[in-house]
């Protein structure tokens, strides 16, 4: 693999811990070979040895002549080692078994106050470390930036010219081709970059602004492997979104903003963090949060509340903290989070031990300090499961209410659905439809289209007409009159607290 050089700020801030003497460090990631490329330039900064671990050669020495401790392939012994040699050195143990149990937990404390006097410092790196809770407190966690677009640039560079000494190579990019290219790697392990592009170049001897697609295939396996996000493709447009008006107008101004963070900052302005959306069931708020990454040409990620949940203590904060740092990796890109109550609600917190407390302090402490360009869309529909927190000013840009569609926007929601059923909406009276629909929310109003569909689907003619819409309508009992109390409880709290989205 092509060497990159690790990032500055990182090496700064290890140079700093060992300085610090601070023992016991911890990655959370899987590149394990930038990882440490990354550690080997550190050491020799520093001036100390590098020892790296593996459970078939066990600890070896990274010199040419690669001295190895006889029997560390254990990871018992090889802990014993590490503690009775005392050295000032860096130990490098990737995907190392998880420290339970006396001895190793009891090995590791003297490791801690032994390398607390020296400069000597054990690292452990893996996808998703768990320490005993008697050890968490021992050990600094620290970040793994993500490789910058320079470096992406530089790695496929390299690697194209040792492509170029086999087969003959040919680079189709012009420079706007080139820039979006290096901004989709973005989010990509460099492991995972060497294996797309060695294949796209090896496919057809070249590398051009097609290969983008495979480039968008592979982070979407990143995301789904993760288990966390789900990765959303664009289907919808802005323009699909009937009403809303004012929300439109919101998401136009800023834009550019967000698109040039930068420009937005010399301008004094704070890009945008992002927003939450209030409503009615069926509404459209789902929707947007699609149109709004389709419009503005961004991935969208749904997190979903109830996959951050774990039973084992601190863990469903470590899936937010996994969550966000995917998304980060992955910018800009939209986040859509889907019912935010059911993660972060008041109703649940006195019966989970303050977890939902302790996510909803480290989802606000992100949203106020995040960098990466990533624009929030939060959907809420139970207003009586949110914690004040997070409708404080200043958390979001703003907090619209999307409510039921007035008449004139359900003319538009019954054009739409009809249209992508392959029916002309100038076919139907579509006010009186409108009328016949006062109440009814967008779903039901594509529900209703699609049960009439049914019908006409089941008669010889097969012809879908103004009045099969409308018997779907006078059968159906909206949402509106099920829970017209709780509705009518929403647009009340909703009056002096939100924006209306139309």
């Amino acid at each position: 693999m092509p060497t990159v050089a690790p990032p500055e700020e990182l090496v700064r801030e290890l140079e700093v811990l060992v300085r610090a003497h601070h023992p016991l460090l911890l990655f959370e990631t899987v590149e394990e070979e930038r990882l440490r490329s990354c550690l080997g330039y550190v050491a020799d900064r520093v001036g100390l040895p590098l020892f790296t671990w593996d459970g078939v050669r066990g600890l070896e020495m990274q010199t040419p002549d690669g001295g190895r401790p006889p029997g560390t392939h254990e990871p018992e012994k090889a802990l014993a080692f590490i503690e009775d040699a005392n050295l000032e050195a860096l130990f490098f143990l990737p995907d190392f078994p998880e420290l339970e149990g006396p001895t190793a937990t009891a090995r590791v404390k003297r490791i801690y106050r032994r390398y607390f006097q020296h400069r000597g410092q054990v690292v452990l790196s893996g996808p998703a470390v768990r320490l005993p809770p008697s050890l968490e407190p021992l050990f600094t966690l620290v970040d793994l930036p993500a490789p910058s677009v320079e470096a992406y640039h530089g790695f496929v560079q390299e690697l194209i010219r040792a492509l170029a000494k086999e087969l003959p190579v040919q680079v189709a990019l012009s420079p706007e081709d080139a820039t979006v290219l290096f901004q989709a790697l973005h989010g990509l392990t460099l492991s995972e970059v060497e294996k797309i592009i060695s294949r796209a170049v090896v496919e057809d001897g070249r590398l051009d602004r097609r290969d983008l697609e495979t480039i968008l295939a592979a982070k979407r396996k990143v995301i789904e492997r993760s288990g966390l996000l789900e990765y959303f493709p664009h289907d919808q447009r802005l323009r699909d979104v009937a009403g809303l008006a004012r929300l439109k107008e919101w998401l136009r101004k800023r834009h550019g903003a967000f698109a040039d963070a930068a420009r937005a900052r010399d301008f004094g302005l704070t890009p945008p963090k992002g927003l939450l959306l209030i409503g009615v069931q069926g509404c459209g708020k789902s929707l947007c949060a699609k149109a709004v990454a389709a419009e503005w040409r961004l991935p969208l990620l749904r997190l979903d509340p109830g996959r951050l949940y774990e039973k084992y203590f601190g863990e469903s904060e470590r899936n937010l903290r996994r969550a966000i740092g995917l998304a980060e990796s992955m910018a800009p890109v939209v986040l859509w989070i889907d019912e935010i109550e059911k993660a972060v609600g008041t109703g649940e917190g006195s019966a989970d031990g303050g977890t939902s407390q302790r996510i909803l302090g480290s989802f606000l402490a992100w949203l106020q300090e995040k960098r990466e360009s990533v624009f929030v869309i939060a959907t809420a529909n139970d207003i009586s499961n949110l914690p004040p927190e997070l409708l404080r000013k200043g958390r979001f840009d703003e907090i619209f209410f999307v409510d039921l569609p007035s008449g004139g926007t359900r003319e538009e929601i019954f054009a739409v659905h009809l249209a992508k059923r392959n029916r002309r909406a100038d076919d139907f009276d579509l006010a009186a439809l409108a009328a016949a629909s006062d109440g009814f929310s967008g779903a039901e109003i594509e529900q209703a289209v699609v049960s009439a569909l049914y019908d006409a689907f089941e008669r010889d003619d097969g012809s879908l007409t103004t009045d099969d819409v409308l018997r779907e309508l006078a059968t159906t009992r909206p949402l509106s009159v099920t829970m017209a109390e709780r509705i009518q409880s929403l647009r009340g709290w909703a009056l002096e607290r939100c924006v209306p989205a139309d």
